[in-house]
């Protein structure tokens, strides 16, 4: 089967120089390149069918290969693997974003940030240290010593490349793909064009946030290596334990201790908030166990408008002892009561039925 015209591709003639041919290739590849055109499959279709067409071209023995063979010549059948298809795009489009080969961008950080409830009720700013490579100022992070430290490199000729007639050059192996060779390391940052530092950042955690979520610094990583961009720093949030509170999404759950007295007659108790005490009318008759709201008193809602509820469980505290004249007391009212004053109790031993059996167990406390 006939191939397509690799020359039709580029869109050049068949006597077009190398330079011509290079230009061509670099207009079309950011034209079609798969960043420009997320999910276009056509776009990429026709990218690949480009970089097959440059590979040919920019090489001289395929070039002359193809020219004899016309429709006969097929390339190797092998694809392109993604580091040969960057090494290509790079080759042929990095100078005109000024890159050099050694312009790796910086690693992403993660610094966990510890917060409160209460810093979550309202978001806070806080001021975090954060441990980061930085370009070394002394050496223009080129990691020689500012006084004749370096030398271009004579295997490459100072373009960091290795000098194999190929088209996907690989980074030279003496350099390192710096183009040139320290003679004199940087003493700040021992040639390694990067230092340590701390840096002192400001971060506003948003209210709402909970224990997982990531915050991220854009360009606030380490610094990347020669004139690469700075990777990102990725706040991971972490809400430390409340001592009275307990969280489930915006709403807030907090357990209450009253007296017997109180539930059963009714109270005023003061109840903790997030932003400070507060006090409650406790009904009277509340069971151990009950639920009492206080609407819009939780947590903010990160992706919403609004707040949580505060949701109160009353506990009913019995007293484990019981002095002479309160037990008297207890007794009194017990007197008093019937089944009118319990009617789950009494539904109880009704479902239960039958007389009291002569056997008991005695439970351990």
């Amino acid at each position: 089967m006939a191939r397509r015209d690799y020359y039709n591709i580029l869109g050049v003639k068949r006597s077009a120089t190398p330079e011509e041919i290079k230009k061509a290739f670099r207009g079309l590849a950011l034209r079609y390149h798969p960043d420009r055109n997320p999910d276009d499959l056509d776009a990429e279709r026709r990218f690949r069918e480009i970089v097959e067409a440059y590979e040919c071209l920019s090489d001289p023995e395929k070039r002359a290969m193809y020219d004899r063979m016309g429709p006969f010549y097929k390339p190797d059948g092998r694809p392109l693997t993604p580091d040969e298809l960057g090494e290509l795009v790079t080759d042929a489009l990095g100078s005109l974003f000024g890159k050099k080969p050694d312009d790796r961008p910086g690693e992403d950080l993660r610094y966990t940030l510890t917060v409160t409830l209460e810093e979550v009720g309202e978001g806070v700013e806080r001021t975090i240290v954060v441990p980061r490579q930085v370009r070394c100022g002394r050496c223009k992070a080129t990691g020689a010593h500012p006084d004749g430290g370096r030398q271009p490199c004579d295997a490459c000729e100072g373009s960091g490349k290795s000098p194999t007639r190929r088209i996907f050059r690989t980074s030279c192996a003496r350099c390192d793909g710096r183009g040139y060779i320290l003679v004199k390391a940087c003493d700040r940052c021992g040639g390694e064009g990067r230092h340590g530092s701390e840096e002192h950042l400001k971060v506003r955690v948003p209210p709402g946030v909970a224990t997982g979520q990531k915050l991220k610094l854009r360009h606030k990583g380490n610094d990347g290596h020669g004139a690469g961009v700075p990777g990102d720093l990725l706040v991971l949030i972490e809400v430390a334990e409340h001592g009275l509170f307990r969280r489930r999404g915006a709403d807030l759950l907090c357990e209450v201790p009253v007296s017997f007295p109180e539930a059963a007659l009714g109270a005023r108790v003061r109840v903790p908030t997030l932003t400070g005490p507060t006090t409650i009318l406790v009904p009277p008759g509340t069971p151990s166990g009950k639920i009492l709201r206080l609407t819009g008193r939780g947590l903010p809602r990160l992706d919403r408008k609004g707040r949580g509820d505060l949701h109160l469980r009353v506990l009913v505290e019995i007293p484990s002892r019981l002095s002479a004249q309160q037990r008297a007391a207890v007794e009194s009212l017990s007197d008093l009561t019937d089944e009118r004053s319990h009617p789950l109790r009494a539904a109880y031993l009704e479902a239960i039925g039958g007389t009291a059996a002569d056997e008991s167990f005695e439970i351990p406390t």
